[in-house]
Formats: structure tokens, sequence, C-alpha cells
């Protein structure tokens, strides 16, 4: 995938496939069937919330289906991650899509939150449901029915 097909995939507004949307507790996880507005293309949201010893710990994924790549993904309290030019990033970081040379479709670079202007982030207020809430907005996926999200 190339930068441009990723910019294209990211503005194409999302919705959930089947309504209504329980988003899953503490411990458990979910995968949701996402589609564009004209059918044409399709999505999945990841929702991991699985995190046994540290229960702020989730991820929120959103991959295009028919590569099933990742095109974006948040990591709350997961280990720090280490970007492909040794940069150490903290515990709570974003993987934003990049076109690379050996494109594995993986997510090799990711950015602090703190400093991501697309996410409201608190490291010492850590919301769930505010940053799904953001993480869908930057996506561009429609939560209006979405059961918990105001």
């Amino acid at each position: 995938m190339t930068d441009k097909e990723f910019q294209r995939l990211l503005q194409i507004e999302k919705i959930f496939k089947k309504y209504p949307v329980e988003l899953p507790n503490n411990g458990k996880s979910e995968t949701y069937d996402l589609e564009s507005k004209n059918f044409k293309d399709k999505f999945y949201l990841d929702v991991d919330r699985s995190g046994r010893i540290e229960l702020l710990k989730f991820k929120i994924q959103n991959r295009y289906a028919i590569t099933r790549l990742p095109l974006v993904r948040i990591d709350i309290d997961s280990p720090p991650h280490i970007n492909p030019d040794g940069t150490k990033i903290s515990r709570n970081h974003i993987h934003i899509f990049r076109e690379t040379d050996n494109d594995t479709g993986n997510l090799p670079w990711a950015y602090d939150l703190e400093n991501f202007e697309g996410i409201n982030f608190d490291k010492n207020n850590i919301n769930f449901m505010n940053v799904f809430s953001d993480f869908c907005g930057y996506c561009n996926i429609n939560i209006e029915n979405v059961q918990g999200v105001i």
C-alpha cells in the first residue's frame, strides 16, 4: 500500500455494519466489521481490553479488510516501543501506517500520544471512552450509535 492509498482509506467515512454496538468491558476484546457509506470498502475495528494485570491497558486498531493491513493503532499501557531509528517511545503511543521499501504490513513507526495532535491524551487521567472517541474521529469512524459514547 502507498501513503497516498493510506490517506484515501483514512479519509473514507466508516460505519459499523451491525448495530447495536456494545464495546467490550475490561478483560474482553472484540472485532467489528466496518464499511464505507458506499459499501465498496471494508474495514475492521479491533478493540482489545484483555489486559489482566494492568486494567488500563488496551489497544484500538483500524485495519483495511482487503489486505488486513493495520492503518492506525493506539497502544495504552503497553511496553515502550523502539522506532527503526532507535528512538524510544513511551508506553502510550499511536502507530500510523507509513509506506516503506520492505512493506510487511507491520506498523514499525510509533508516535508518543502526549505529543500527538490528533488525540487528546492525558497520561494522568486515562479514559478509555475518551481515547476511543478521539481514535474513531481520527480514523473517520462514525460512532453515533455506539453504546456509551456521548
